[in-house]
């Protein structure tokens, strides 16, 4: 579907932009009181949850925060998994006029105490008692009044900060007239009110707070919803998936539904993504690459398990649909009736059926975004029926300024600005992307120097280095900080080698190695589904993931998946060695981000010996025994 094709009713357009969180979730209620707000998941199954409801449970714990001594433009920090209780607790802070700092349940304690000194946070809700045992470590957490725990079933044991109350305890008596409150609430709320301090991943450094205002979080919903415009007008199940501190996310559970027929559905912890998604089926569906490269991997396994004729249904049908697919993006307007007519035998009977397996057989809208997507594994989600496409945006813009509009648009670009005209796009003359629109950040928190150097006239200054094709559509190159210089003097983007390199089916994830070095290497993730199985196959002394860095056969097939890349690369772009690394990348050990962002610092300091290895430095130690002296080597 094309975006524009439908327009969102005109109080819900660009009149949105001069409303406030708290006065449309009134609205809503106030008009439909008994529709589903959102669901979650239980033992029974789903259970909806109607705005009468959820404005219930928003003013009374909004109310219990003013009793407890939260005031208008107080800091709150909320540090959690996917619940409903988070998206309460961020609807009830916004809408009694107190800002939320979202909080990423991995975070450490030094973390946590970073987050609660810059922000300034006079309360701290904690998910459950995993979030409170990281509390328990931060002295910052210690210091304040309390630190509220969401979880219904938590009770106090030995050993929990003196400060930890239950949500029980903290909450007052339900009110008789939630919504006369929630109104109020409303009338002394702005649109240009700050409600929000959206921390950065922190991938080169600190994260900044990032200021967002009710105008954009709805600005950025509005935007967003340009790829969905059908969800203006019949109910669109959302699966909420992603960590709730993350913009997307929270834009999703908190703002779509006050704006279109979304309902969020809220599954048991990120962990268990895949459940939450079988189980919701969505028809509105945005995520990282690499949720779609997972997803792939599980249809994969299990074509790959299945008997002789499954296998051979599912090669003829993916020739059908190959053909099926150069016609949609070369002669759309022209179909074949007859191959049309074989592709619908195809998706009812092979591809329907492999979609149902991951929850994505009623998928209408599939938006990938945050990092390009390997060209091989966008194709193969076409190939299957889903009209996947790429878009573009941050935590600075809320909303994508960039998407692809066009059906069946191959991988490779992320799109062209929105038809949107009260966003606008351009490209300097470094080839940076400048951004302004409803979405854009106010700025940074306790920050006038970045801010300073990310908005000027205007503009915000993306950081992010583009191409733009003949045909209008961007190409994204790389983060300007991220960009490699070799010894050679060349530059070069390790994002788009690791593009390449992760069209594998093998490889979750590589990392490009060579700033200040004569050539590239790449530390390589084995992906744990299909790349650890097919492993297993080639060398069954490979027990457990650790024992794939150690295997020479599974170097041996991997090098051909390198050259593969490398085959698509120019000369100074090709990998000239790598190492299979004995873990995965989690946030946990703090080489990504909880969306799974690079960071690249801590991944050369933390496998530094492995990076070492792949460099032979002869050339270097018989200057620096000639010379009597050390040279310094740039890692």
């Amino acid at each position: 579907m094309k975006h524009g094709t439908e327009s969102p009713p005109a109080a819900l357009g660009a009149e949105i932009l001069n409303q406030t969180i708290p006065g449309l979730l009134a609205r809503k209620c106030r008009a439909r009181p008994e529709a589903v707000a959102y669901r979650r998941l239980g033992p029974e199954g789903w259970r909806d949850v109607s705005f009468a409801d959820y404005v219930q449970k928003v003013v009374r714990l909004g109310a219990s925060m003013q009793a407890g001594g939260v005031s208008r433009g107080d800091r709150v920090c909320i540090m959690g998994d996917v619940s409903p209780e988070w998206m309460i607790a961020d609807i009830a802070t916004i809408s009694m006029g107190a800002i939320t700092v979202g909080v990423y349940f991995t975070s450490s304690a030094e973390e946590l105490d970073y987050y609660i000194e810059d922000s300034g946070a006079c309360l701290l809700f904690v998910g459950s008692a995993t979030e409170l045992a990281i509390a328990a470590r931060a002295r910052k957490a210690l210091a304040l009044n309390q630190i509220v725990v969401l979880d219904p079933g938590w009770q106090a044991s030995a050993g929990d900060p003196a400060n930890a109350l239950s949500i029980g305890d903290f909450l007052g008596a339900p009110f008789s007239a939630p919504l006369e409150m929630l109104a109020e609430w409303a009338d002394r709320a702005a649109p240009s009110d700050i409600v929000s301090l959206g921390y950065t991943s922190g991938t080169t450094g600190k994260p900044k707070g990032v200021i967002n205002t009710h105008v954009n979080l709805l600005g950025g919903a509005l935007a967003n919803l340009l790829s969905a415009p059908d969800a203006y007008q019949h109910e669109t199940r959302v699966a909420v998936h992603l960590p709730l501190s993350h913009i997307v996310a929270r834009v999703q559970s908190g703002c779509f539904p006050l704006v279109s027929e979304c309902v969020p559905h809220f599954g048991a912890s990120s962990a268990s993504y895949e459940e939450t998604v079988r189980r919701a089926r969505p028809q509105y569906f945005v995520a990282p690459p690499r949720f779609f490269q997972r997803f792939a991997a599980t249809i994969v396994s299990h074509v790959n398990q299945g008997t002789t004729a499954e296998r051979a249904n599912y090669r003829l049908a993916l020739t059908i649909s190959r053909r099926v697919l150069k016609e949609r993006q070369t002669r759309p307007e022209r179909p074949d009736p007859f191959l049309a007519a074989l592709y619908q035998a195809c998706q009812e009977q092979v591809f329907t059926p492999l979609l149902r397996l991951v929850g994505f057989d009623q998928l209408r809208t599939a938006i990938t975004a945050s990092a390009p997507m390997p060209a091989d594994v966008m194709t193969l989600w076409q190939l299957w029926g889903v009209n996947l496409k790429e878009a573009y945006g941050q935590t600075e813009t809320v909303g994508s300024n960039i998407a692809q509009a066009e059906d069946w648009q191959p991988a490779g670009t992320i799109g062209a600005p929105i038809p949107d005209p009260a966003w606008e796009t351009r490209v300097d003359e470094n080839g940076e992307m400048l951004v302004r629109g409803p979405g854009v950040t106010q700025g940074y928190w306790n920050n006038p120097e970045a801010t300073a150097e990310a908005l000027r006239d205007g503009w915000l200054h993306t950081g992010d280095i583009v191409e733009v094709q003949k045909n209008g559509q961007y190409k994204l190159i790389d983060r300007s900080k991220e960009i490699i210089k070799t010894i050679n003097g060349k530059t070069i983007s390790p994002t788009q080698i690791e593009n390449e390199l992760r069209g594998s089916p093998y490889i979750a994830e590589a990392a490009v190695i060579g700033e200040g070095r004569k050539y590239l290497t790449a530390l390589i993730e084995v992906d744990p589904t299909v790349g650890f199985n097919w492993a297993q196959e080639a060398d069954p002394a490979i027990a457990s993931y650790a024992d794939l860095s150690a295997s020479a056969r599974v170097k041996d097939l991997l090098w051909a998946e390198v050259h593969k890349a490398n085959r698509r690369l120019a000369r100074a772009e090709q990998i000239k060695d790598f190492t299979i690394l004995p873990e995965e990348l989690t946030p946990e050990i703090g080489v990504v981000t909880p969306t799974r962002k690079k960071k690249r610092r801590a991944i050369a300091l933390r496998y530094a010996p492995l990076i070492a290895a792949m460099y032979d430095d002869s050339e270097t130690e018989l200057l620096e025994r000639a010379l009597g002296k050390k040279i310094l080597k740039s890692k």
